[in-house]
């Protein structure tokens, strides 16, 4: 005769064991779906680096536009900040980057939407339609108006993303992308920061040629010096390369706890605005 009572106990354990595990799913993911709507809901808090660029209609008549800075959100409705812009340079005009400071107000929705609206302290006004990402970390904008002497809607737009901001300065290696605009164009490479005011880089930049076949494609190497500001952002200046570049100033802002770069490129000579992001490697 089998003995029933060394089989009942085991098929007890097996039940109560897979009754533990499926309470415990039932329990961990409505958490983990309560989790991320409270992320959204959140209402931005603390200093976001951001960077937004134009788009145009008819880019053959633009000269490309670009900001980055970084904006600090006091929990209660109200931001301030600072800001480097870039008007692209041109045949009829030189670049020409601007800094200075901004103010503001912001608010959110409990669906993690909202808006932001700024006001640069040379007298022009944005407001930006945000949504709220990564637990309160990140923005998405789009830019919904402007006055004081802007024009978007009619053939230009304005959008772009912010990220929390890192005070303190660089320390590692950064593999950059940055784009063109609005004459397209790319790069890729990495950035070196020692922590001590040094940076080298290694880049591959690729640009049209005008003609059918493949891209113009050119690679270097440049060394230069960076400098911080205590808001998290700062600026690089990097020697000339004889022959193919030369000396290039950078704005940037240093995100996501140190792993993360808002990057745009002032003063540039050639066609054009250049921005892009790097990562921590």
């Amino acid at each position: 005769m089998k003995n029933h009572t060394r089989i009942f106990p085991r098929l007890a354990s097996v039940l109560v064991l897979t009754l533990t595990l499926i309470f415990s799913f039932a329990y961990l993911t409505p958490e983990t779906r309560l989790r991320a709507v409270s992320a959204q809901s959140m209402s931005p808090s603390g200093s976001f680096g951001f960077l937004v660029s134009a788009s145009y209609s008819d880019p053959s008549n633009e000269n490309g536009f670009a900001v980055l800075g970084v904006m600090n959100f006091d929990g209660a409705g109200s931001v301030t900040g600072s800001y480097t812009a870039e008007n692209g340079d041109s045949a009829t005009q030189t670049s020409q980057p601007i800094t200075g400071t901004l103010t503001g107000t912001y608010s959110s929705n409990p669906d993690g939407s909202g808006s932001v609206a700024i006001t640069v302290d040379v007298g022009i006004s944005f407001t930006f339609a945000m949504a709220i990402t990564d637990g309160g970390q990140g923005l998405q904008l789009v830019a919904t108006q402007c006055s004081g002497g802007c024009n978007i809607g009619g053939t230009t737009t304005i959008s772009g993303v912010a990220r929390a901001a890192q005070t303190g300065s660089p320390n590692g290696s950064y593999g950059f992308q940055f784009t063109n605009s609005p004459t397209p164009g790319g790069s890729v490479g990495v950035a070196s920061f020692d922590g001590a005011g040094n940076v080298s880089e290694s880049f591959t930049f690729v640009g049209l040629t005008g003609t059918s076949g493949q891209p113009a494609v050119f690679s270097g190497k440049q060394t230069g010096t960076y400098s911080m500001n205590p808001d998290g952002s700062g600026t690089i200046n990097l020697e000339a390369i004889p022959g193919l570049s030369g000396a290039q100033t950078y704005a940037f802002v240093i995100t996501d706890g140190g792993s993360g770069a808002l990057l745009l490129q002032t003063n540039r000579a050639g066609n054009g605005v250049s921005f892009g992001t790097g990562r921590l490697q």
